[in-house]
């Protein structure tokens, strides 16, 4: 799971509020329903110690903010100044939580929120093809061609040339569409490609494409001319297979990197959080069922964190905070990943937490 969502926040001071609520918009009372929901989780707020001006700026984002239709949950972190984070979720939590602290509460917040996998997705046929780009921004792309794109229904003499006129059409369009694409997925940091269309118009995109854009293409099969916003189901299951498969991949990295001597896996908090002092995390893993209910102390920068504060370097402020919240957040900070294991992993977690390493930490180094 990429953590550059969450990093504005090892860069923001706290305290900070941490809100994860159901979002649901689905029945006639959905508004009054959402505003209960808020004022009850504002009401244990208040009560932890949050600040007025930290919940007037929640209130305005809670307040002031477009409901989905539907069934959907929303996190927030926010602080005196701003907010945070601000995100709508597919699924609802099972119950909201709310909690103020000198880290934000972010195990809860990755479980609610997971993985956004940019996503670029096209609807390609004979005549060019329809764009929507990681912002959502929809566009329809063709080469400016006026050659036909329609074959005679009945061959006859000269259709042949004619027929292969309306080909290189085909081809230009292709080509249109794929440049566009390339400069989208590039752009937008996409890992997802979503294309839809009949067989032979998705092969000539496919064959246009760079091989980086190709590499993460996933083809749907249907008639061409579909728009994007009709395959959004398609969409979420790819990205779906997506997320798994990076989830999947860091965990066998660790299981593999724990088999060897060479250092570059470690497990247990004290380890973990001697490495993220160090920036030497690639992905930290966690096993949310497992963690402890330790603490760690945390320092003035987000990726000083001990169990003990003899371990840190003297000088500035600290607090105390829930040993994964503290720990994401420092991964977070020097750009690496977090992974959430399940109970079918194959990995043994010492205090529910682990990571493979950029490079080895410890006595030896």
């Amino acid at each position: 799971m990429r953590t550059d969502w969450i990093r504005s926040l090892a860069e923001s001071d706290g305290p900070f509020a941490t809100v994860v609520m159901d979002a649901t918009h689905d029945t006639a009372d959905a508004t009054e329903q959402y505003r209960l929901r808020w004022r009850d989780l504002r009401e244990r707020l208040a009560d932890a110690g949050a600040d007025d001006a930290t919940l007037g700026v929640l209130d305005d984002a809670v307040t002031g903010a477009t409901v989905p239709d539907g069934t959907a949950g929303r996190v927030l972190v926010a602080n005196a100044e701003r907010v945070l984070v601000d995100r709508h979720t597919e699924v609802p939590p099972e119950r909201g939580t709310a909690s103020w602290g000198g880290v934000p509460d972010l195990l809860p917040i990755l479980r609610a929120a997971g993985e956004q996998v940019p996503t670029v997705v096209v609807a390609i046929d004979n005549a060019g093809g329809r764009v929507r780009g990681v912002d959502g921004a929809l566009e329809t792309v063709d080469s400016d061609s006026s050659g036909p794109v329609h074959k005679a229904a009945t061959a006859g003499p000269g259709e042949g040339g004619a027929d292969a006129r309306v080909e290189e059409t085909w081809k230009r369009n292709a080509q249109a569409v794929a440049e566009r694409v390339d400069k989208l997925v590039r752009g937008g940091n996409a890992a997802l490609l979503v294309v839809a269309g009949d067989a032979p118009a998705r092969a000539r995109l496919r064959d246009e494409l760079t091989p980086a854009a190709a590499e993460i293409m996933a083809e749907i099969e249907n008639t061409g001319g579909t728009v994007p916003e009709q395959v959004d189901d398609t969409v979420r299951a790819a990205a779906d297979e997506v997320r798994e498969q990076r989830r999947s991949t860091a965990v066998t990295s660790f299981a593999t990197a724990s088999g060897r001597s060479d250092g570059l896996a470690v497990t247990g908090v004290p380890d973990v959080a001697a490495a993220a002092r160090a920036h030497a995390v690639e992905t930290l893993l966690i096993d949310p069922a497992a963690v402890p209910g330790t603490e760690l102390v945390v320092g003035a920068d987000p990726t000083a964190v001990a169990e003990k504060a003899d371990d840190l370097v003297a000088g500035g402020p600290t607090t105390a905070a829930p040993a994964p919240d503290a720990l994401i957040r420092a991964v977070a900070a020097s750009d690496g990943a977090v992974v959430l294991t399940e109970p079918g992993d194959d990995v043994t977690l010492t205090d529910g937490v682990g990571a493979v390493l950029r490079f080895p930490v410890g006595p030896a180094t």
